[in-house]
């Protein structure tokens, strides 16, 4: 009896919790909610901690910020850890490729201060250990997953880091930045492209860009586009009345001047943030992505965004 009650509670527990975590996901989702600023903090929160570690993952949903932009590789042995490199050269004590070695070998080279070259006490965490940290309180942004695998088959890797999220019920808090044409990616996510939250991005190395976003928008409507534009006179910043006719977000790393036209963090941080996170917000940018979510969230704070 007392091992039947124990099953039903636990069974209570976890869908209070699915439902619980769920609701980030369903106010990204929310097409009528275009008045509200997504922060996105780039590899978590490196300037102020470790890049890409659960620290930085910690002080990212401790900031506000509503999206940690992190990265996905995979180890010889099959684990999927958070790095952003293909070796462990610059962000560990070690050296080494990240596909050459095993997780614990990778484990066995402490994480290091970018800022300050120093060995920590922390280690490379796994993605199931991001998803624990980050359930219900940010979304996660799994960049690096569209990278091929030597040796395996096309998609492989994002089929690997859709494994884990299923096991962990964390689909819908995942999110997705790829520049795959729709077929593409129907094909390797199969039914699971309903599930996750897929941003197809807009870049002009994408052979008509016109074509492209139009079938995005007739096959699947996702809710939100990433933008990377070098200059105003690309056809990839001509695409941005088309987001907004569909009540669709979109999406720019501020992060880099070639994603923004030159209106990118170090503008906004060493001239004026309305040259750059400004102008974005009035050119109808609704997730930005920064290297500094601590400041930007203090302007959009300032400026009544927020």
């Amino acid at each position: 009896m007392k091992k039947y009650l124990l099953l039903i509670i636990t069974c209570i527990s976890g869908q209070l919790l699915y439902a619980q975590h769920s609701e980030i996901s369903k106010a990204i989702r929310d097409r009528n909610n275009n008045d509200y600023v997504w922060v996105a903090a780039h590899r978590c929160d490196w300037i102020y901690s470790v890049e890409n570690s659960t620290d930085a993952l910690k002080n990212a949903i401790r900031s506000g910020a509503d999206i940690a932009e992190t990265d996905v590789r995979l180890t010889k042995d099959g684990k999927i850890i958070i790095m952003h490199d293909a070796t462990i050269d610059r962000t560990t004590v070690g050296k080494g490729v990240i596909l050459e070695m095993t997780l614990d070998e990778i484990r066995k080279n402490h994480m290091r201060s970018i800022n300050y070259g120093v060995k920590s006490d922390l280690v490379v965490p796994t993605l199931e250990e991001f998803i624990d940290i980050a359930r219900g309180k940010i979304l996660l942004y799994l960049d690096k997953a569209g990278y091929d695998i030597p040796g395996k088959p096309e998609g492989y890797m994002v089929q690997q880091v859709l494994k884990v999220l299923e096991e962990k019920n964390a689909l819908d808090e995942a999110i997705f930045v790829l520049e795959w044409p729709y077929e593409k990616a129907r094909r390797i996510f199969g039914d699971k492209l309903d599930k996750v939250i897929y941003c197809p991005a807009i870049s002009d190395r994408i052979t008509n860009v016109n074509e492209y976003v139009d079938e995005w928008i007739e096959k699947f409507n996702p809710v939100m586009y990433q933008f990377r534009m070098s200059t105003l006179d690309t056809d990839v910043y001509k695409q941005l009345p088309k987001i907004h006719k569909v009540n669709a977000k979109a999406f720019v790393a501020a992060t880099w001047p070639e994603h923004t036209a030159n209106h990118d963090d170090l503008v906004s941080i060493f001239d004026r943030p309305s040259k750059g996170w400004g102008w974005l917000l009035n050119q109808g940018f609704r997730v930005l992505e920064t290297n500094y979510p601590h400041d930007l969230l203090r302007y959009l704070e300032y400026e009544k965004w927020r």
